[in-house]
């Protein structure tokens, strides 16, 4: 918890739930919605989450000041060797974002909106669908305090087959062969099938890999990964009836 850097889950304090049984919450009340809400809920995540956690450090470390964000070259979340990669990052969108202001005004905005802006907001939702799901799921730990290890850590996220044969090959394998990246960060992509065997076979139950069509896991996820709990050690979310599908105790 103290150590993910994006989609950290919330607590029951976050959300003011009750630090008490599940039988004495009505959860109706706490964490009900109904199902369009729910729906335009998860396409604002889908279409605006990635911009505003750059800018504003949504969903990622609680821990980190207030104004952290993606764009200051003294983020917290920078080394002092990046500084000047992020100047010139900064110095690129500056001309994009000219570039784009020009190309409206010459070409009309609704032709920019069609050939930039929706192509843009479809990279946003691929990028926060894949990245999400690979993070996010009933039965992946999350850890606190000493409970951590770069191991445990590492094998806390998911391979999903993501979009058959045209996700690995117009995505580079980055949703299918992920896991293999937590460990092995610096590891070229067209490695990743070849390295997950090994990963596998040496890691055993601790490699989770999904089959279900991504739509339905988002769309399941998002409605069951709510909030964990405020006390312990390794953590499992609940879903909107305070129930968590698996138990560190029991495992």
């Amino acid at each position: 918890m103290e150590r993910d850097e994006v989609y950290v889950p919330k607590t029951r304090e976050d959300l003011r739930i009750p630090d008490c049984p599940s039988q004495e919450i009505d959860w109706d009340d706490v964490l009900g919605d109904t199902p369009i809400y729910t729906l335009l809920m998860l396409i604002r995540q889908q279409l605006l989450a990635f911009p505003a956690y750059l800018l504003y450090n949504v969903s990622g470390q609680k821990s980190y000041p207030k104004w952290t964000n993606h764009f200051s070259p003294n983020s917290i979340l920078f080394t002092k060797e990046q500084r000047n990669a992020v100047l010139m990052s900064n110095i690129g969108m500056i001309a994009t974002l000219y570039i784009v202001v020009y190309a409206s005004f010459a070409y009309g905005f609704g032709t920019v909106l069609k050939f930039y802006g929706i192509p843009w907001l479809a990279l946003n939702h691929w990028f926060t669908m894949i990245t999400y799901l690979q993070h996010t799921d009933m039965h992946l730990p999350h850890y606190r305090g000493r409970a951590w290890t770069f191991q445990r850590g590492a094998a806390s996220t998911a391979d999903r087959n993501f979009l058959g044969w045209q996700g690995r090959f117009f995505l580079h394998d980055v949703a299918h062969y992920h896991v293999i990246h937590h460990f092995f960060p610096k590891m070229p992509f067209y490695h990743g099938a070849e390295a997950t065997r090994y990963l596998k076979a040496f890691i055993g139950d601790h490699y989770v890999r999904y089959d279900t069509p991504v739509f339905q896991a988002l769309w399941r996820t998002y409605n069951d990964c709510q909030f964990v709990d405020n006390e312990g050690d390794i953590l499992f979310y609940r879903n909107k009836k305070g129930k968590a599908a698996r138990s560190a105790k029991k495992d």
